[in-house]
């Protein structure tokens, strides 16, 4: 779901080659994105959120969002005052970070500048893009919309040019803070699962799970105890499981095979 326009800045707000005496007015901002989403649903809630970038006309560093040790974003999740940094991975023009809003509690999701190279480096930034929002496919309730209460904003704050470099004798300091239009028009939200593409079943890595399965001793726990991946490969793949022919199809062949009485379809 399509939530909000963004824009990350970095940068001086005036040419700096201003006459002395008007010099000061082109003080630098530091403008994060910040999105507050309250979960409205009794249980945990897996979000993803993509951040889908305007591609600049020429290659510009500044103009993008860069990943890795000289990163110059940072996605935190705040929930209750417990900063969790989220990574952020990359598909093209296109970022993605998952995070988990516990039931009925209210965080705020923010994008924002990496302040510390931004004060001892004199760093540009100037992002534009798009904020969307999905919730991840796990159970409970992993195929239906969860409902939110969502306001994007805007913050941001006013720096002297070359602070804390540069000395100067009076510091001036301001802050800007205003909400963006959500594109639904409305605050309360349903937020859809996430579109995921066809899961690939590999059989020699299930079989033994469902095998299991079919004697009746199948138990996730001591599973997971013992190999955590097999079991998250089986819950995952249940709960994600795209209801196309072909993917039930495959599925239901292994389970035949193995002589489970269990048959999956899409109706």
């Amino acid at each position: 779901m399509e939530i909000s326009t963004f824009e990350l800045l970095a940068k001086p707000i005036a040419p700096l080659n201003l006459p002395a005496n008007v010099l000061p007015v082109a003080r630098r901002v530091v403008q994060g994105y910040f999105l507050t989403i309250s979960n409205l649903e009794p249980f945990n809630v897996q979000y993803r959120i993509q951040f889908t970038i305007s591609k600049p006309v020429q290659n510009d560093p500044n103009r993008i969002i860069t990943l890795g040790p000289n990163k110059n974003v940072g996605l935190v999740v705040d929930v209750a005052g417990n900063n969790i940094d989220i990574p952020l991975t990359q598909n093209g023009e296109v970022y993605r970070g998952t995070f988990i809003i516990p039931a009925r509690q209210t965080a705020s999701v923010e994008l924002l500048p990496q302040v510390l190279n931004v004060l001892t480096t004199g760093m540009l930034l100037e992002v534009r893009g798009f904020v969307s929002l999905f919730r991840r496919k796990i159970l409970p309730g992993s195929l239906r919309p969860v409902k939110v209460l969502l306001n994007p904003e805007i913050r941001g704050t006013f720096l002297p040019n070359g602070f804390p470099l540069v000395p100067n004798p009076s510091p001036d300091f301001d802050q800007i803070n205003y909400s963006l239009a959500i594109a639904s028009g409305k605050a309360f939200n349903e937020i859809p699962p996430e579109p995921t593409q066809p899961p690939i079943i590999i059989t020699p890595i299930l079989q033994p799970l469902l095998e299991e399965l079919s004697n009746g001793i199948l138990d996730l726990a001591s599973l997971e105890a013992d190999n955590p991946g097999k079991a998250r490969m089986l819950v995952q793949l249940l709960a994600e499981l795209d209801a196309s022919d072909v993917n039930l199809k495959d599925l239901n062949t292994v389970m035949e095979k193995l002589e489970i009485p269990v048959r999956m379809s899409s109706i």
